[in-house]
């Protein structure tokens, strides 16, 4: 999936870019400034589903170190697993079923960048239609 193959309409990719958003907001230590920017630059695109500037923190966030992104990638697999699991609960108390997710194995041998933290939210969460 590349960022051409991504809906600035669709609720999931804009709760992805929100994970990723809280997830930059967190990171502590060297590169900390960078990390709220490029939040600001990911909120931004929720605010206005512009192209533009979901183009724009692509760009910011490939500049962020590779151990800080790939700890942000891991950090928003995990809070996007917890999200599932919390509507897996609350879909049992509304008595729907809920959606289980499509396991997938991890990146292997490359450097997260935006799109593939983006797309390890998919491994947690359930397909659905659209």
């Amino acid at each position: 999936m590349d960022a051409h193959d991504l809906s600035l309409d669709d609720s999931r990719t804009l709760q992805a870019i929100g994970i990723l958003a809280d997830v930059l907001d967190g990171v502590e230590g060297p590169g900390g400034l960078d990390t709220v920017l490029v939040s600001k630059a990911l909120r931004q695109v929720i605010a206005t589903k512009s192209q533009p500037a979901f183009e724009f923190a692509s760009r910011a966030f490939n500049t962020l170190e590779p151990s800080v992104r790939r700890q942000v990638a891991e950090t928003a697999d995990e809070a996007a697993h917890h999200s599932v699991e919390l509507r897996s609960r609350v879909g049992g108390f509304l008595s729907t079923a809920p959606k289980k997710p499509v396991p997938q194995g991890p990146v292997v041998g490359q450097q997260p960048n935006f799109i593939t933290a983006l797309n390890l939210r998919s491994r947690r969460r359930p397909n659905s239609p659209t």
